[in-house]
């Protein structure tokens, strides 16, 4: 064999062995997803228990508030957009970014917020389009420029490619996340405010000694500091019910230990199947490479 060929197929091994590990790294992902997504029951909001989820409803933006996605200016509950360029024989990304605004979940039972931070989201609307500028100077904001719809078939021309996704507004999501109910009367809030309020009292220690030290002797012992924490306690439960309370506020965000975040404009019957898809795709891309590399190694050694 001579030397151009077996360099060659050193390089064959070489893609074949990181394609190989990449469609099993892909295919495993994808029925882990399948089985998150299986595995949890949808809930409703009205009656959805603490932790980990599955709901199912519309998307929609917190009254006043508005998300535009960076290239078209279209509203939208979630968005990520990337800016390439075409270099001799490939493309370079010079801009990108991907929204991490809170946007509203309602089933028509109870709404919830929804942090997109580190979710994995699949998205309804994908467009890829092509230009002469950096920025798209018509469809951006940026420039104040008015958008216009978007041709996902252009011919690819222009040295810029453009490429856009969203959750639309008011479409049907299926989200997987960590649920949670938040309101004032948090427990954690209630122990941070009594120990601030215990600082204040140790900054003055004529009225703290005058108020629980009980045997007079100067110092404030530790059935003595109990009965100051109790008296702070009393006192912050109290101004928590004397002052009005604000609505409890429902948030699904990315689990922390380390379960699926999942967002998908689909229902969970249609998200599962897309996820046996790709788990299907990765098996056989699997299979492919590691017959394509035994074939390769035996005719390299």
């Amino acid at each position: 064999m001579s030397r151009d060929s077996f360099e060659v197929l050193l390089w064959l091994t070489a893609m074949l062995a990181a394609g190989t590990v990449y469609c099993f790294y892909y295919g495993f992902r994808a029925w882990h997803r399948n089985r998150a997504v299986g595995d949890t029951p949808t809930s409703r909001l009205r009656s959805a228990a603490q932790g980990y989820v599955e709901l199912s409803g519309r998307g929609l933006l917190p009254e006043g508030v508005k998300n535009g996605a960076p290239l078209t200016d279209l509203p939208c509950a979630w968005w990520r957009f990337k800016i390439e360029k075409r270099t001799s024989d490939d493309w370079t990304t010079l801009d990108h970014g991907i929204s991490v605004a809170l946007f509203i979940l309602d089933d028509g039972t109870g709404q919830c917020l929804v942090d997109p931070d580190g979710a994995e989201v699949y998205p309804s609307a994908v467009n890829v389009w092509y230009g002469s500028e950096e920025w798209p100077s018509r469809l951006t904001p940026r420039r104040g420029g008015k958008t216009v719809q978007l041709l996902s078939g252009q011919l690819m021309s222009g040295k810029y490619r453009y490429t856009e996704e969203r959750l639309l507004v008011g479409e049907r999501l299926s989200v997987l996340g960590s649920f949670r109910t938040r309101g004032n009367a948090a427990a954690d809030e209630a122990e941070r405010a009594i120990a601030e309020l215990l600082r204040e009292w140790k900054q003055d220690q004529a009225s703290l000694l005058a108020r629980f030290d009980a045997d007079r002797d100067g110092v404030i012992s530790m059935a003595e500091w109990d009965r100051a924490r109790e008296a702070a306690r009393a006192q912050i439960t109290a101004d928590m019910i004397a002052r009005p309370s604000s609505p409890a506020i429902n948030v699904l965000s990315k689990p922390q230990d380390g379960r699926a975040f999942l967002l998908a404009a689909a229902d969970a019957q249609a998200l599962a199947r897309g996820l046996r898809w790709r788990a299907a795709a990765g098996v056989t891309g699997f299979v492919g490479g590691a017959s394509g590399l035994t074939w390769v190694l035996a005719h390299l050694w």
